[in-house]
């Protein structure tokens, strides 16, 4: 199934904007006995990725040069680990890699087994691709961190784009209340995800409205994080996977709320039951905009992650 030593990748040898993005050939990566190596079909494309290429996160993860982006992917496993069990070659599967400079944008991604899934047989390479990062950073937001329960009431900051459309599904399907905040032409959308309530952040802010709810999933952060310390209820919960203002302990203080910030980790568990609810189609996966896999495309597809107005998952196709 491999037919050469080396991969066709995209990489960044310094930080900076896009243009960094170029084409280089690398070794195709050595798997240890407990891993799987994949031949990857489509690649998930996430705000992560542009914000370690512009080095924002050099401090936490000081990555030799040079570096392949990208966390998420799907595709069909190459080889196997003498460890592994769970998967053999030719399986379908979904990845969701912890960082490293050797991401998912190429050919093959290594990857520990215990942190892929079996792909849904029922769901395309170009689907499948968005939901191992942002379905686990929803699932761990909602479920660990704010502990969500049925009958609760969960707001979720912009509810149309790829880390909030599944946290609405996920929230509905756990029996919780959801409202979320999306502009006006995408409110049929996050209805149709299940969003119970939808304000139009256009025309009205949330804090503006008399809510009372048990959990905030902030994906926003800034001004944002601040007023949705209004709308919880003492004794609530507030998440964020965005960077945490200056304001919060003050505010978690002030209004009897929990706060955390949390950066989604693979989990095993949470990918197998993500899987699941995706083969069921309880879970859907809305590809906003897919392109072939190319250094130009890579680029485009940043870019438009970088507006912060994405509705669905960014995909690029091998």
């Amino acid at each position: 199934m491999i037919n050469s030593n080396n991969m066709k990748a995209i990489v960044i040898n310094e930080y900076g904007d896009e243009h960094k993005l170029t084409a280089a050939n690398i070794p195709i990566p050595e798997i240890n006995d407990n891993q799987i190596l994949i031949k990857i079909k489509s690649i998930g494309v996430n705000p992560i990725d542009w914000k370690t290429r512009q080095g924002l996160r050099q401090k936490r993860y000081p990555f030799q040069f040079p570096i392949i982006l990208g966390q998420e992917a799907a595709g069909i496993v190459a080889k196997v680990g003498k460890n592994v069990t769970d998967f053999s070659e030719n399986d379908e599967v979904i990845a969701y890699g912890t960082p490293s400079n050797r991401g998912t944008y190429a050919e093959y991604f290594a990857i520990d087994a215990d942190l892929a899934g079996h792909k849904p047989a029922n769901q395309s390479f170009q689907a499948a691709a968005g939901l191992g990062l942002t379905g686990t950073t929803a699932w761990e937001a909602l479920f660990e961190a704010g502990n969500l329960q049925a009958g609760q009431t969960v707001l979720i900051l912009a509810g149309s784009g790829g880390v909030g459309s599944l946290a609405i599904q996920l929230a509905k399907n756990a029996g919780a209340h959801v409202i979320t905040t999306t502009s006006g032409k995408n409110i049929d959308f996050v209805r149709s995800l299940g969003a119970d309530e939808v304000i139009d952040y256009t025309t009205n802010h949330f804090s503006e409205k008399t809510l009372s709810v048990d959990l905030v999933f902030d994906t926003l952060g800034g001004n944002n994080q601040v007023d949705a310390f209004k709308v919880v209820k003492p004794g609530g919960k507030i998440v964020s996977i965005v960077e945490t203002t200056e304001q919060a302990d003050k505010l978690s203080e002030q209004y009897h709320v929990t706060f955390s910030k949390i950066n989604g980790h693979a989990q095993h568990d949470v990918m197998t039951k993500l899987s699941q609810l995706f083969a069921d189609n309880k879970l859907k996966i809305t590809v906003a905009q897919q392109l072939p896999f190319s250094v130009e495309n890579a680029q485009e597809l940043q870019k438009i992650s970088e507006t912060g107005h994405v509705v669905g998952k960014l995909i690029m196709t091998i």
